[in-house]
């Protein structure tokens, strides 16, 4: 865990998934499936894993792991179902995710300064928040606290969320000029730790935080401020994006957050040169993932947990023949 962070909290996962692998086990008798496959090395020049076990048996790994609670699956935007024309409510979304097995959410966070006269915090992507967006997940533009009264009628208090303040953290112009980001980041940050305490959620939450050295130096002092009274209650993780640097070592994060690109073998990470070590990848979250072939990928590298937008979807594929 961060510096004086929380630890995390153990959480009740999956009801029982029915796992062919296991089955092939005893048909074939390979006791080495037991227990976790080792995984290859990385050959950069040609971004493939070299002496990886076979598909099937990472298929195995993350069905057992997340079974057994020790692969974490997110749910990015709550709930959506695409086959579905009409969504449920925000509260159905939830119990729909509990019904799954899915206690672990990852949350966007948007400072409406205008709501009523009155700052709020607000459950929303920045293109959720602008009506901008392709959907709209059924938790969207939902207050903080309306959301936490959510988990918390769902879930007790078995649920664990990761939370992304959107602000002007860059300073940039383009940041200045979206009016879900014009906030300044202790603004935010300030906002999310009066919520923090009073909902209780120690041990129960991350923030997605990584302070920008751009702002003036009060702002600064200000942002590292609020987040050391924010890691009192929760963790620290970093999002990472395919432009950053790969991630050679974990700092003061419980966790980071690359996007599935950094696989070796993906089709924009060229040539596989940008490439997570083992040590990071057992404390990594990807995202996002929604399809077969990202959660294939995800699956090799056997990382500690994935962010989807679609978690029926991912569920569906883990639980299905195939698997």
């Amino acid at each position: 865990t961060a510096k004086n962070g929380p630890r995390y909290r153990l959480l009740s996962t999956r009801s029982m998934i029915l796992s062919s692998c296991c089955f092939a086990i005893v048909i074939l008798g390979t006791p080495r499936l037991f227990s976790s496959p080792t995984r290859g090395k990385v050959d950069n020049s040609r971004g493939n894993l070299v002496g990886s076990p076979s598909p099937q048996s990472h298929r195995c790994w993350l069905k057992r792991a997340l079974k057994s609670g020790k692969f974490k699956l997110f749910s990015h935007r709550s709930y959506h179902d695409n086959t579905q024309s009409e969504q449920p409510t925000c509260g159905e979304s939830i119990s729909k995710l509990k019904a799954m097995g899915v206690n672990h959410l990852d949350l966007d966070l948007v400072l409406d300064e205008h709501h009523e006269n009155n700052s709020q915090l607000i459950v929303a992507h920045p293109m959720e928040f602008k009506r901008e967006s392709d959907y709209y997940s059924p938790c969207a533009n939902t207050g903080f606290h309306e959301m936490i009264q959510t988990l918390k009628n769902v879930y007790g208090n078995d649920f664990f969320i990761s939370m992304e303040p959107k602000a002007a953290w860059g300073k940039t112009q383009k940041e200045l000029n979206d009016v879900a980001l014009t906030n300044l980041p202790s603004t935010i940050l300030e906002e999310l730790l009066k919520k923090i305490i009073q909902h209780d959620l120690h041990g129960n939450c991350a923030v997605i935080v990584e302070i920008n050295e751009v702002q003036d130096g009060h702002e600064l002092e200000k942002e590292r401020s609020l987040l050391k009274k924010i890691l009192q209650s929760c963790q620290l993780f970093r999002g990472i994006r395919l432009s950053d640097d790969a991630p050679l070592l974990m700092g003061d994060y419980d966790m980071v957050m690359p996007t599935i690109e950094f696989h070796p073998s993906h089709a924009h990470n060229t040539a596989g040169k940008k490439v997570i070590p083992q040590s990071v990848l057992k404390k990594s979250i990807f995202w996002v993932v929604d399809s077969e072939a990202d959660l294939e990928l995800s699956a090799s590298l056997h990382p500690f947990g994935i962010v989807s937008n679609s978690p029926k979807n991912v569920v569906q594929i883990i639980e299905g023949p195939g698997w």
